[in-house]
């Protein structure tokens, strides 16, 4: 059995689309649809159900791609076991939320390519529920958000939880006002979208009445340039202002109510079809250990 027909089906089946695999795999999608009725023709069913805008799995289809893909996963991790680490020339791509990106992900891809050479590291970095889509689509091997994704073809590894705070920009007022909770009701709230865990959490704690205070941010970078004009009251987590917090630059505010921590977890296909995602997820381990040194310590809970 040619393992290429079995990756052009996989690929198909995952993007629903002939032309989007055959992009994936760069080839043709005449090539696609050569694979695929070789298979056809080999297992004596039909696979697919197509129409002018979609392609779904027959039920036939649907129990080959359970095996389809424990198959190229097999493979995957055959070329893994006996390669050089230094020889190897594959693709990994990681999908990290912003949390991930403004703290250890660099340490990270320093790991990867000191490791792996020859490998191409890809990056992207979405809102978790697109990096779930393209992490189960396989567009990316592993994903690095606050929440694990509940499927039985995923496998989810805590890496880390980051402490959360309320940050303000450097002004007169907190010098003397620094552990007023009055502070909360008086400015703008920035904080993460209404999906994220940390949106949900600052509605819990300040009441639905907060709703209409909140300044939904998708960007790090976005809400620390506003805290820095002196606009509102933003929920970080501290490792990933750190800097700014030592310069001054930024304030922490002691206050109530206390924000509950952003766990950190690696999400990877169960049958992933990469030699490196396992890997990734080894090494974001150790990397958040080498991250999270001196004052790191104290706003960082590491995995054991």
């Amino acid at each position: 059995m040619n393992l290429r027909f079995i990756e052009a089906f996989v690929w198909v089946a995952r993007l629903h689309s002939f032309t989007a695999a055959a992009e994936k795999l760069f080839t043709t999608q005449a090539a696609i649809s050569a694979r695929i009725a070789t298979l056809e023709t080999e297992f004596g069913v039909k696979l697919f159900k197509r129409d002018k805008r979609t392609v779904v799995l027959t039920r036939s289809g649907e129990e080959l791609l359970k095996y389809a893909e424990q198959l190229l996963g097999i493979s995957v991790r055959m070329s893994e076991a006996v390669a050089d680490r230094a020889s190897y020339s594959g693709r990994v791509a990681i999908g990290a939320i912003e949390a991930v990106v403004h703290t250890w992900l660099p340490e990270l891809i320093r790991s990867l390519q000191k490791s792996f050479p020859k490998a191409r590291v890809e990056i992207h970095s979405y809102m978790t529920a697109d990096l779930y889509d393209e992490l189960l689509k396989g567009n990316i091997d592993v994903a690095l958000t606050a929440e694990s994704l509940s499927m039985t073809a995923v496998d989810n590894f805590t890496i880390c939880e980051f402490e959360m705070g309320w940050i303000r920009g450097r002004g007169g007022e907190l010098k003397s006002r620094s552990k007023d909770g009055r502070m909360l009701e008086r400015f703008p709230i920035l904080t993460f979208l209404p999906d994220s865990l940390v949106y949900r959490d600052v509605v819990r704690k300040l009441g639905q009445h907060s709703a209409a205070r909140i300044n939904p941010i998708s960007s790090i970078a976005a809400m620390v340039a506003l805290l820095k004009s002196g606009y509102g009251v933003a929920t970080l987590p501290h490792a990933a202002v750190w800097r700014e917090l030592k310069s001054g630059a930024l304030v922490a505010l002691d206050v109530q109510p206390r924000l509950a921590a952003l766990p950190i977890i690696a999400s990877v296909r169960s049958q992933s079809d990469s030699a490196l995602a396992e890997a990734v997820v080894s090494f974001a381990l150790e990397s958040v250990r080498t991250f999270a040194v001196g004052p790191l310590l104290k706003v960082m809970k590491l995995n054991a």
